[in-house]
């Protein structure tokens, strides 16, 4: 399959195709207007406890064959993984290398309970959130923690690395925006309920949603709302943003269309269950996966169904988009634990692959190979485009987030660690 450059990648990031198909789905055209009034309570004063751990001077080994010796810890040359599944539209594909062969432990970093906050990787650092309240920032080459954040309740949200600042959510209500070097909060934002879900950022704006039903559109240097659009279920999961457009799905059964300058709805769709799957865009597609056990494509500019492919059981995790292929697994406890292959402009199967356990968390592309993990603890990566196994590997405990991958590593949690994998 041929791979683009990363200068192509960022310059082809939300640029769009049309394309139809026949479909069923309940759609909803009917323009809605966002809140626009920020309450009193929008953005909070109160600032959480952040200890910053030091650098001590040490020998680096990097991945070129010399070895530099100085007195202060020298970061690797990580191009990056800055948020979930990747970019802004949720793709889950990279030009990144990653491991091609059998793999091993570089290192390991424990919190104080479980993660289920996948990780971003940026200028060196892996930053992760856990259930112990924290926010994480670990040296992406030896596993050393750099400074940890305080919030007042777990994180599970994955945070996304921009221009300098690190945001994500916390299950204490509040969002918050970070430096991305010391840990320092620069603004917070308190929502009305747990923020579970992964923000984007996109032109100077946070994007994020909350089990207040709303998702809200946030000035990323100043922390004060621009708009918010409510729903009548939590929003758990990343709203994917491009050309424009927010496109996020709710518990209440719907995946929503909105301005994301005005939050003003576009369209709507209605399915037959719940959407904790991020929605994946590529060429002129909403790709989304659906408690009712289908993936859904749908087209970006009016939200009729292009086509759907029953997994046979539910979807929680976002289809990894290529340019020819959908990649997901299907969530179930004791029947359907397969990872699909899916043709993107029809919806055929192309492969299908039983695992050994339920697949709560989103495949990653990378070359020729999709990373995936199960829920017991098992890390795979098969062929793209057969579905053959390449390697598999045993983490140890339950797994709940997507891994990142970046300069040839791997960067996924299990149980209350987060693990560095390199190819052996």
């Amino acid at each position: 399959m041929a791979q683009r450059t990363r200068r192509e990648w960022l310059r082809d990031l939300g640029l769009v195709s049309a394309g139809s198909l026949s479909g069923c789905l309940s759609e909803d055209n009917a323009p809605s207007t966002a809140e626009e009034t920020p309450s009193p309570d929008d953005t909070t004063t109160e600032t959480r406890t952040q200890t910053e751990t030091p650098k001590s001077g040490t020998e680096t080994e990097t991945e070129t064959e010399t070895e530099t010796e100085t007195e202060t810890e020298i970061k690797p040359e990580i191009s990056g993984w800055p948020m979930f599944q990747f970019d802004q539209a949720n793709s889950g594909v990279t030009t990144e290398s990653g491991p091609s062969g059998e793999i091993t432990e570089s290192w390991a970093f424990e919190t104080n309970e479980e993660i289920h906050s996948s990780p971003a990787v940026m200028n060196g650092t892996v930053y992760v959130g856990s259930n112990d309240e924290n926010l994480y920032a670990v040296n992406a080459a030896t596993g050393e923690e750099q400074w940890v954040y305080s919030t007042g309740s777990s994180v599970t949200s994955s945070p996304a690395v921009v221009n300098g600042t690190v945001y994500v959510g916390s299950s204490d209500t509040t969002m918050y925006a970070l430096d991305a070097t010391t840990g320092s909060e620069e603004w917070s934002f308190s929502t009305d309920d747990s923020i579970t879900t992964n923000p984007v950022v996109v032109d100077g704006t946070v994007y994020i949603g909350s089990d207040d039903a709303a998702l809200y559109a946030i000035d990323a240097t100043t922390g004060k709302q621009q708009w918010s659009f409510n729903t009548d279920g939590d929003i758990t999961a990343s709203p994917a943003v491009v050309d424009g457009t927010v496109f996020f799905g709710s518990l209440d059964y719907h995946i929503y269309a909105v301005d994301a300058a005005s939050g003003d709805q576009q369209w709507s769709v209605e399915t037959e269950s719940y959407i904790r799957s991020a929605p994946a865009i590529g060429d002129g597609t909403v790709y989304f996966g659906c408690g009712d056990g289908n993936v859904y494509a749908v087209d970006i500019e009016t939200g009729s169904q292009q086509w759907s492919f029953d997994t046979g059981g539910p979807v929680w995790g976002s289809p990894a988009v290529t340019e020819d292929s959908v990649y997901i697994g299907s969530y179930h406890d004791t029947t359907t634990r397969n990872v699909y292959a899916i043709s993107q402009d029809t919806g055929d199967q192309r492969w299908d692959k039983p695992l050994n356990s339920p697949i709560p968390v989103s495949p990653v592309v990378v070359d020729e190979s999709v990373y995936l993990a199960t829920a017991e603890g098992d890390l795979h990566a098969l062929e793209t485009y057969t579905g053959d196994r390449e390697w598999d590997s045993q983490l140890g405990s339950r797994i709940y987030a997507s891994p990142a991958v970046a300069d040839r590593r791997i960067y996924i949690s299990s149980g209350n660690t987060l693990y560095a994998l390199l190819e052996q």
